[in-house]
């Protein structure tokens, strides 16, 4: 119930008013009390009825309308109940709040109670309902509720219930138990950590031959129905600019300085440090690669001496916040161009060198003050455009033109005359005003001559409606028509066959750890390194997901090959395993505490289903219907 709250951000205007109001607040706070606090009457309205409690039509509308605003973002559309019930939205919200009424229900049978106090110190204690001062506002907490949807009564009752579920749910994890030797197996399996070396082979490095014209037509033939022109689309759309509706808003002083107290901590740069790393597993090897760093390049020693990547060596800019505990005093108090001794850490031996520092700097009001009062003024275009909404479906719906609707709301309307998915024309030709994503992924989306939804531009900086004038349906192009396309196509193929063979003929030869090396020499492949990881926890940045899978399915030493993208092939060798944190009691016992949240949920699901025999579903289809 509180996810939305929470993730309301405070209005900057909102927040001035705050300020300037505080004595009010105080006051009408200690006037209130928690008499409102208690009471709820029962909607007549519900779209569905389990077993003593109802789920209200603007319950479930506030749920569905969240859960699909992400789809409405992507498609730069709405969906309307019909077509939300096609894609699940409609079973996904009433499901979610199905289960819940059932969990209450049982709370309730069970004589779960929660006292008023409970449901009071629950609310007041809620950060989404402090000021700035962090106290309790009244004015805050009648304001989100309303914008969510609740009265003050069913927001109260729906955490009383939600308080009395908790104490449910939370006696069924607690009498959980995972005997041991389950628990040690798991952790054998999802904590064992590998490292790996690996290379990459760029097929668009690749040489082959002169592609045979009988190659090209058969490629053609096999793959016709790729090779279509460009759709294009004509279409208007009017557009509600928030930074057009920002210049005519003033900002003052106060509310500048306002958002200033608001952010100073945040505007204070903590102290940096730029550092080269060399980073040893074994200790007797960090300190004789320190005593050589005496008489030679940082850089040279970490590639020859220790194998690294200048990707590997090089920090970067680091805060105390990011390094490891254990090396952030030591390399704090290092100066340019000191080397650090051999230090140990949960990660191994580091020898950090010191290239240049940042000391701690703190923004003055000054440096931000005309970019606060832009983004204040930002945000008052965007409540003024979304005070026009109203006005612009009325138009819409009484049937004004585009026209008609740009000149009577001031609003800007902006055509296209035949251009393509990324707004191009016919020649090629950018049509600047068409370069909203989201609005180009709208035309392409919307049927000739209907009115599109409105929607978010990029940015989220206004609001944008289109309709649809003209389409040119994509055509067959003939095999010269394509010829560029087939030959480039075909040219890609045949060089990833060919990069292909040479990781298969690698793989092959390669027996142990000196052979990778030498392979990697002899085909001037640059050898990359990656940090000791685990099955759940895995560096996917670096290498793909099936990649992992065949490295934790493999022995010391073996090489596996997997693709990485359209064009790269990755060869990578288990170098090291590592048992080190199955053994760390600590480290089992928060892996132990993650498995045994993943079967309570597994269980509450199993306890859901026996609740839906229990207590009786009834679900009202024609309220639902009607919440378009």
């Amino acid at each position: 119930m509180l996810t939305t709250l929470r993730n309301t951000s405070k209005n900057v205007i909102l927040k001035f008013v705050l300020g300037t109001l505080l004595t009010i607040l105080i006051i009408s706070f200690a006037m209130w009390g928690t008499e409102d606090l208690v009471g709820i009457t029962k909607k007549q309205n519900t779209v569905a009825s389990v077993g003593k409690l109802d789920v209200s039509a603007q319950e479930f509308f506030s749920l569905y309308s969240r859960q699909t605003e992400e789809i409405r973002k992507l498609l730069g559309a709405s969906l309307d109940i019909k077509k939300s019930r096609e894609f699940g939205y409609v079973d996904r919200a009433l499901s979610s709040l199905i289960n819940r009424a059932l969990f209450n229900n049982e709370a309730l049978e069970l004589g779960l109670s929660v006292s008023d106090r409970n449901v009071r110190d629950k609310i007041l204690s809620d950060d989404a309902f402090k000021d700035d001062l962090g106290q309790f506002s009244e004015l805050l907490f009648r304001q989100l509720i309303s914008e969510s949807g609740y009265t003050e009564a069913t927001y109260v009752e729906g955490t009383r219930q939600d308080l009395a579920r908790e104490q449910m749910v939370e006696t069924i994890r607690s009498s959980l138990i995972i005997p041991k030797v389950i628990e040690n197996k798991l952790g054998e399996y999802n904590l064992q950590e590998r490292a790996v070396d690996y290379v990459v082979i760029d097929s668009q490095k690749e040489k082959i031959g002169k592609i045979k014209k009988d190659d090209i037509k058969k490629y053609y033939e096999d793959n016709k129905k790729t090779f279509l022109s460009p759709e294009f689309r004509s279409a208007k759309t009017l557009l509600l600019d928030a930074k057009k509706y920002a210049t005519k808003s003033t900002v003052t002083e106060d509310e500048v300085l306002l958002l200033y107290e608001e952010r100073k901590e945040s505007l204070i740069e903590p102290e940096q440090r730029y550092l080269k790393q060399i980073l040893i597993q074994d200790e007797g090897k960090a300190n004789s690669i320190f005593i050589d760093l005496k008489k030679n390049d940082f850089t040279k020693i970490a590639k020859t001496k220790a194998n690294l990547t200048e990707a590997d060596i090089d920090l970067g800019w680091n805060t105390r916040n990011e390094l490891p505990d254990q090396i952030v005093d030591v390399v704090f108090n290092l100066k340019k161009n000191e080397i650090s001794k051999p230090i140990e850490s949960t990660f191994g031996w580091h020898i950090v060198k010191l290239i240049d520092k940042k000391d701690k700097n703190e923004i003055t009001y000054e440096e931000v003050k005309n970019n606060f009062k832009n983004e204040i003024l930002l945000d008052k275009g965007k409540e003024a455009v979304f005070d026009l909404q109203d006005e612009l479906e009325d138009l819409l719906s009484s049937g004004s033109t585009f026209e008609e609707i740009s000149e009577t709301l001031d609003v800007t309307l902006i055509k296209a005359e035949m251009i393509d998915r990324s707004g191009n024309d016919k020649t090629g030709k950018v049509n600047t005003e068409f370069q909203d994503e989201r609005i180009l992924r709208t035309i392409f989306n919307q049927s000739l001559n209907e009115e599109g939804n409105i929607i978010n531009i990029d940015k989220d900086e206004g609001l944008a409606i289109s309709i649809v004038t003209k389409i040119v349906e994509p055509k067959q192009l003939t095999l010269e028509e394509s010829l560029e396309a087939v030959k480039k196509e075909l040219s890609n193929k045949l060089k990833k066959e060919n990069a292909m063979k040479r990781a298969d003929e690698i793989q092959r030869s390669i027996k142990n750890d000196k052979d990778f090396r030498l392979m990697a020499k002899k085909n001037k492949l640059e050898i990359k390194g990656v940090q000791p990881f685990t099955r759940i926890l895995p560096d996917s940045s670096d290498l793909p997901i099936p990649l992992i899978s065949k490295i934790f399915d493999s022995e010391l030493f073996d090489v596996n090959i997997e693709t990485r993208g359209p064009n790269e092939i990755i060869i990578a060798q288990t170098v090291e395993i590592i048992d080190s944190l199955v053994k760390n009691k600590k480290e089992l016992e928060e892996f132990s505490t993650r498995v045994k949240d993943d079967i309570t949920i597994d269980l509450l699901a199993q306890f859901s289903e026996a609740l839906r025999k229990k207590y009786k579903i009834t679900i009202n289809d024609d309220v639902i219907d009607q919440l378009n």
